[in-house]
């Protein structure tokens, strides 16, 4: 009987279960299609075995219900009952095999979690490298800004000491002795010029502002010019120099920067060729690029070696970076070679030179762009390249015949591979008897010949280093009693401590004054003398015990205080700072030896201007000052480094606070008086001894009224100092502008200017009011600032007594 009966074959009912029935098998079928499209499509599909049984299971499902639709009207039960029978099967045999995946989905689950949350953490590590990136971009673009700040800053007195000495050395009433030094002076100058050039050129090409002024020219007549300033350095170095280049070689460049090119590739090859060697520099037509010119510069030299052709090119990279290189220099002259050359579309590589040596080979476009601005030019050589002699190595002085010493003075052993600082120091220590070497390997054989009372040497040498040399002597038991002490312009905490360590008695930093070296060997000699004779006297037997204790006494007491005034001088030395990179302490090295020469011998000079018209005198007047501020600048960068490393320490000591004062007022009265400006000083009556740090209160006041005079147009400045409750008040008052409330927080940050770094018209990195707070809380003080605009302002740095140890 068909299965309509049971529903009395009420259509509604009838209906209702066809459409119900056919729906719900329609649907299962539709659920098994889109389950095995997706097998099929995704063949690695987690559960493929699931996938598929559940497909079987859902179509027995639907076929059920088809075959429900069918019974209705047609009594097949058997067959039903068969197909149901087929989907238990197919149902029970899922859930079985369901259960041994269940582990596996919930694993599967966590997987998907645990890469959901390293996608977030991803998406967060992502935006951390973004920001540090635009970090990285905004620091780099500040430290492109900062360098072309300071080499500006440096120029200018730089340009007041070339002009003056060149003007003197044109001077006919000159002897010999002024000459030279003059000379020496304008040479070191010069130097310190070049590096301030290279460092404004490489933040001028970081910052995207560097322009290229086409010329059309002929680059022939160019690089022959460029190259004949170094026929003199080659007859003096007996160098093979080789010129080759076409008639003609017309171009569109910029003059200015093919000279640079030229001359820094020249230079180099100089540098690194031995005496004897060749030097040659090709100019021609690139055959395989039309429309491009080579340029050649190759040597016999040592050659560079594969691995570091890429880092000649890096900026500040030192292919020897040691205490014994050779060769000076900033490590950034090829960088610029590189930088000019892709100016010009072009491109440059090293290889193995045909001579021996290294071959640099430049290609260039001959055409500028379309589009750019080519004017026609004569080929003129820059200022800049006149002072060939700065690739030439140092050459042992010919020392000028000096007075012998009195019979009996100690022997001081001088070691100094720069010839114009080995012949300053060997002059102003006199009062010995000097003898000198030029290199560490000549230094430590004449120490053990000699065995000298002192030793005065230099950290970076050719052959064996001022460290090196220092290590070797202390491991020979004849040289325990000689004192040495260590000369370098590189600003290096850490090896400032080894040498120390490895038995050095005394660190002095470049630039330094005639005055303190002689001062330090003194007391070192005074030392060992003292020494000395206490070992002679205990050889001998003594006569008498309380003499031979007296004596002991006063050698002892004689030796502390030599101790004293040497630790003293070495804790100041110690306070020097450096640079926060390799790249500066690397130039704080190569600015500072050139300032020591031409400062020192300014002051060599002002001692002798009584024999030169009032006119000349002057000029060196201005020299000087000019080196002073140069100086101080350079001090400036380094004191800073120090605050930044937590490394500014207060020395105390006891003296008169006025008398310091009053020196550094009168130390820049002459900035003053260039400004027609009075300048005051006052010192309260009341006022006692100061315990504190002396040279921190000179900076403190040279900087605070520095600061007055650059800012102050007319009026006048005044300083005095008072004592209040136990405190002293250095006061500098000025007839300035005056300093906006909103801006008076801000001038104690480092390098900050109120005025616009591009329309600034007062010189200055931002650095001076930034050292005088960090040295005022040195010494546990404050500093505070009254000022209003069109009334000026006053500075008070309120330093207390420091109490008795």
């Amino acid at each position: 009987m068909p299965h309509g009966h049971c529903y009395l074959w009420k259509p509604a009912i009838v209906w209702l279960q066809v459409i119900t029935n056919g729906l719900i098998g329609l649907s299962y079928l539709l659920i098994t299609a889109t389950l095995s499209y997706i097998v099929f499509r995704i063949q690695d599909i987690p559960f493929r075995a699931m996938f598929i049984a559940f497909g079987l299971f859902i179509v027995t499902c639907g076929l059920t219900h088809f075959f429900s639709i069918y019974v209705i009207w047609n009594p097949a039960y058997w067959i039903d009952t068969g197909l149901r029978a087929v989907t238990a099967v197919a149902s029970v045999g899922t859930a079985i095999l369901m259960f041994p995946l269940i582990p596996k989905a919930l694993a599967l689950a966590q997987g998907a979690k645990a890469a959901h949350s390293r996608g977030i953490r991803l998406e967060t590590m992502v935006e951390e490298l973004e920001a540090a990136y635009a970090k990285t971009r905004a620091l780099d673009e500040l430290k492109s800004q900062f360098f072309a700040n300071i080499s500006h800053e440096l120029r200018t007195p730089l340009t007041l000491i070339i002009g003056p000495a060149e003007e003197l050395l044109s001077a006919e009433n000159l002897n010999e002795r002024q000459r030279r030094d003059l000379a020496v002076i304008t040479r070191n100058a010069r130097t310190l010029l070049r590096h301030v050039n290279d460092l404004l050129d490489v933040a001028t090409f970081e910052a995207g502002q560097m322009r290229v002024d086409y010329q059309h020219v002929d680059v022939t007549r160019l690089v022959r010019l460029t190259a004949a300033h170094f026929e003199v350095l080659a007859q003096e170095k007996r160098l093979r120099f080789v010129v080759e280049s076409p008639e003609r070689l017309i171009a569109d460049v910029d003059v200015n920067k093919i000279q640079r090119i030229t001359f820094n590739l020249l230079s180099n090859a100089f540098k690194f060729t031995p005496d004897g060697g060749v030097v040659r520099i090709s100019l021609s037509v690139d055959d395989d690029a039309p429309g491009r010119f080579r340029l050649e510069v190759a040597d016999s030299g040592p050659g560079i070696r594969i691995e570091d052709r890429q880092r000649v090119f890096k900026r500040f990279e030192q292919l020897d970076g040691s205490t014994t290189r050779r060769m000076g220099g900033t490590g950034i002259g090829l960088v610029i070679v590189k930088d000019f050359v892709e100016l010009h579309a072009g491109q440059i590589s090293v290889s193995d030179a045909a001579e021996g040596g290294a071959l640099f080979s430049a290609t260039m476009a001959s055409e500028a762009p379309e589009g750019a601005l080519v004017s026609d030019a004569a080929v003129e050589i820059g200022d800049t390249l006149a002072p060939v002699d700065l690739a030439k190595p140092a050459t042992p002085p010919d020392h000028e015949a000096a007075a012998a010493p009195p019979v009996g003075q100690p022997t001081v052993l001088v070691i100094e591979d720069n010839a114009d600082m080995n012949r300053f120091i060997v002059e102003a220590l006199s009062e010995f008897h000097v003898e000198s070497a030029h290199d560490g390997l000549e230094g430590f054989d004449k120490a053990v010949k000699l065995k000298p009372d002192l030793i005065v040497s230099d950290v970076m040498m050719p052959g064996l280093g001022g460290d090196q040399l220092l290590r070797a002597l202390r491991k020979r038991e004849d040289m325990d009693d000689v004192q040495i002490v260590i000369l370098t312009a590189k600003a290096d905490d850490e090896l400032r401590i080894e040498l120390l360590r490895d038995g050095a008695q005394d660190y002095l930093m470049k630039p330094f004054s005639a005055e303190e070296l002689r001062i330090r060997l003194r007391n070192l000699i005074s030392i060992k003398r003292a020494r000395d004779t206490l070992r002679q006297d205990l050889q001998i037997q003594s006569r008498d015990l309380e003499e031979l204790a007296m004596e002991i006494a006063s050698s002892k007491s004689q030796l502390h205080a030599a101790m004293d005034s040497m630790r003293v001088a070495r804790d100041h030395a110690e306070g020097a700072s450096q640079l926060k990179s390799d790249f500066l302490s690397m130039v704080s090295h190569e600015l500072r030896s050139p300032l020591t020469a031409f400062q020192l011998y300014i002051e060599l000079l002002r001692q002798h201007t009584e024999a030169l018209p009032e006119e000349y005198g002057q000029l060196i007047s201005r020299m000087h000052a000019a080196a002073s501020r140069l100086t101080d600048l350079v001090e400036g960068l380094l004191h800073q480094a120090s605050i930044e490393r937590g490394q500014l320490q207060a020395q105390i000591e006891r003296f008169d606070g006025c008398a310091v004062v009053e020196e550094s007022v009168e130390r820049l009265r002459p900035l003053a008086q260039q400004k027609q400006l009075a300048l005051k000083f006052s010192c309260a009556p009341e006022v006692p001894l100061m315990r504190s740090d002396s040279g921190l209160l000179r900076l403190i006041a040279s900087n605070l009224l520095a600061n007055a005079i650059k800012f102050t147009a007319k009026g006048e400045v005044v300083v005095s100092l008072d004592y209040q409750a136990g405190q002293f008040i250095v006061a500098v008052q000025d007839t300035g502008p005056g300093i906006a409330l909103e801006d008076q927080a801000r001038i104690f940050l480092p390098f900050e200017h109120l005025e616009p770094m591009r329309h600034k018209h007062t010189p200055g990195v931002g650095l001076g009011l930034t050292l005088v707070r960090a040295m005022v809380n040195a010494l546990g003080g404050t500093i505070e600032v009254d000022s209003e605009i069109g009334r000026g302002s006053v500075f008070r740095a309120i330093i207390p007594q420091s109490p008795d140890s």
